[in-house]
């Protein structure tokens, strides 16, 4: 198996995973991240550019979302994977840490035409934000489940049942959570919420800013809180202060973005 954490976990998951061995259990964790580098290859022409470059049929038949392939670019073995945090379409590109510079030339070479283009990581966070990705350490942390994050549809228990964790969110679903996430559209002027603003209903704080950013192909500024439960049905009026001033928000059900 090769399984990817996050960045601003990979210790914390790391440790998970050994503490969760069976003693009777023949498994070897080892950590590879120092092996590895990982570039992402994404946008409406990410595919054209790919093409390019590796002799694998990219078309969604043969290389749907979620799926991942170990390619060939420039003779270097790639796990491509058909996955990226920004809601376009693209892949992660996955490689051997010491070929990262002959990779990332190839690629930027093809993609010329295209006017490729280096992003950051401000870009990053209103490409998500605009997707309505969770982030980890804001929306995801240690003491969030996934019924409070609304990611119910990364478990099913009728399908199963019994997996570590499935107790506490039995527990969770019967007993009712206190507070849930809502993904938000705030009326805002020159500020955007960036984590940590309060959240208002008829004038009493009820929750708090998660995370923010301007989503800059929508021309919204969106922003995850977390709020009392019986304030995530739609039509509820609230408010974020920001910078002294209160903005309204209203409550989205779907990403702000999203190219199908």
């Amino acid at each position: 198996f090769y399984v990817l954490s996050s960045t601003a976990s990979e210790i914390r998951d790391l440790d998970w995973f050994n503490h969760n061995l069976n003693k009777d259990e023949k498994v070897h964790i080892k950590n590879v991240t120092q092996d590895f580098g990982v570039l992402v290859l994404v946008g409406p022409k990410s595919r054209d550019i790919l093409s390019k470059i590796t002799s694998e049929n990219l078309d969604n038949n043969n290389f749907p979302w979620l799926k991942g392939k170990e390619i060939e670019i420039n003779k270097i073995p790639v796990r491509a994977l058909r996955i990226n945090y920004m809601g376009e379409l693209g892949w992660e590109l996955h490689h051997p840490m010491s070929q990262m510079e002959k990779l990332y030339d190839c690629i930027y070479e093809a993609g010329k035409n295209e006017k490729i283009q280096n992003f950051g990581t401000y870009a990053v966070n209103s490409l998500r934000m605009e997707k309505a990705y969770r982030g980890w350490g804001a929306e995801l942390t240690g003491e969030i489940s996934l019924v409070e994050a609304g990611m119910d549809r990364f478990f099913n228990l009728n399908k199963k049942s019994n997996f570590i964790g499935s107790k506490a969110l039995r527990e969770k679903l019967q007993s009712r959570v206190d507070i849930k996430i809502v993904y938000l559209e705030i009326d805002v002027d020159d500020a955007d919420a960036r984590g940590n603003e309060p959240v208002y209903h008829n004038s009493k704080i009820v929750g708090v800013i998660t995370s923010g950013g301007y989503g800059f192909r929508v021309n919204k500024s969106l922003a995850f809180a977390y709020v009392q439960s019986e304030l995530t049905k739609d039509g509820t009026e609230l408010s974020v202060e920001i910078q002294g001033q209160k903005r309204k928000a209203k409550i989205l059900n779907t990403p702000a973005y999203d190219p199908q």
